[in-house]
């Protein structure tokens, strides 16, 4: 079995808040050469030891120049992300362009770039959602997106290891996080939603061990009375539900 080389720096793509910022936390606090690029880099109040870089996944011309240097071999996490809870018939041309553009063509052309430059093997750590298997309602948008991240994701494994042999990938499909700001606008009780830094934890606890070229892994939050928002681990893909409440996943 080929063996992983060390780690030297670690890329958050969307790693200003929340469980970006957490994943971007430890790894400086590993003593990881720590990336973080975002739009509001600038305010990061302590950016703890943090290489904090511009970049600003809607807009074209930002993911064309921003920054991409850095020590390899490295973790990737692809994190960035905005929520929409809107139907279809409701949603703009700025909001369809814009959440397209953060949520999947832009992370996909600034991939593009990282491994254009060939900065080595990399172990990427795709932070997905069970939204992309789960039925949602007024979410359409939001779902198709994630859905596209983690399909992506797992048919980029033969590329990078193509290249390099030793390259990884972690696809990671989270439940609800209690961070607020990214359920703008809507009534949620954050206090049965998981808590980013211990889902930050779990990630890197499962990217640091992992032996194979590929893994994907479902965070979820328990349902158990008393146990509310702690975080469930299980490995492997989901199949989508069906849009019928009460229907199967997939007819015999």
């Amino acid at each position: 079995m080929l063996t992983a080389p060390t780690r030297k720096a670690a890329a958050v793509i969307g790693g200003t808040h929340g469980l970006g910022h957490q994943l971007a936390l430890r790894g400086s606090s590993a003593g990881l050469h720590t990336i973080v690029y975002g739009r509001s880099v600038n305010s990061i109040a302590d950016s703890g030891g943090l290489d904090t870089r511009a970049l600003d996944l809607t807009d074209p011309d930002s993911v064309r120049t921003a920054n991409i240097a850095m020590p390899t071999p490295a973790y990737v996490f692809w994190v960035a992300g905005a929520h929409l809870k809107k139907a279809l018939v409701e949603t703009d041309e700025a909001e369809l362009t814009a959440l397209t553009r953060l949520l999947f063509t832009g992370p996909v052309s600034f991939l593009r770039r990282l491994l254009t430059a060939d900065h080595g093997p990399v172990h990427l750590v795709t932070i997905a959602s069970s939204s992309s298997w789960k039925r949602r309602e007024r979410e359409t948008l939001y779902c198709a997106l994630k859905a596209a991240q983690a399909a992506f994701t797992r048919n980029l494994v033969p590329e990078l290891l193509a290249a390099h042999p030793s390259s990884r990938v972690t696809l990671v499909n989270p439940g609800g996080l209690a961070v607020p700001d990214f359920h703008t606008g809507l009534d949620i009780d954050y206090g049965h939603m998981m808590d980013p830094g211990e889902v930050a934890d779990i990630i890197w606890r499962l990217a640091r061990q992992q032996a194979g070229p590929f893994e994907e892994v479902q965070i979820l939050r328990s349902a158990e009375p008393g146990r509310e928002g702690v975080p469930e681990v299980s490995f492997g893909p989901r199949p989508p539900q069906s849009p019928q409440p009460g229907e199967p996943a997939h007819r015999p």
